[in-house]
């Protein structure tokens, strides 16, 4: 698996503009960006060239213009990230972390059912309290 951790956030937003179209082209992708912020062309040529060399992007270049293609999956590339943030938590507190993400995010009724489902699912096998694991059980 790529090492979806060392992509920017300027990176991420070049990359969501590739995985909702499929591939694009950089006029595609620089039009969108111009839109939504403030970078200029060059700014969003460079992202995609270490998109390129980060092995993210690829480039279709037997013809022009250059079309580019993810080399990561998006769910992929999500859960990779979720889960780096989430190994960085202390188990006591993911709960309130994955609490504190679904109050402030704009998620679908569908998702919503989905949730549940699962935490239904978790709620018959999971422990009355986690124990914290910041650390070494050896250290007595």
């Amino acid at each position: 698996m790529k090492e979806v951790e060392s992509m920017s956030r300027a990176e991420w937003q070049v990359m969501r503009i590739i995985w909702t179209l499929g591939e694009a082209t950089s006029k595609q992708v620089i039009e969108i960006l111009e839109r939504k912020t403030e970078w200029k062309a060059a700014t969003i040529k460079t992202l995609m060239i270490r998109l390129q060399k980060k092995h993210f992007l690829k480039a279709e270049e037997t013809k022009r213009p250059y079309i580019y293609q993810p080399m990561i999956q998006e769910d992929d590339a999500i859960h990779e990230s979720v889960n780096e943030l989430f190994d960085s938590i202390c188990c006591m507190r993911k709960g309130n972390a994955i609490n504190d993400l679904i109050e402030n995010s704009d998620i679908s009724q569908k998702d919503i059912s989905k949730i549940l489902e699962t935490l239904n699912k978790k709620a018959q096998t999971a422990p009355e309290e986690v124990e914290c694991d910041c650390l070494e059980a050896d250290l007595d």
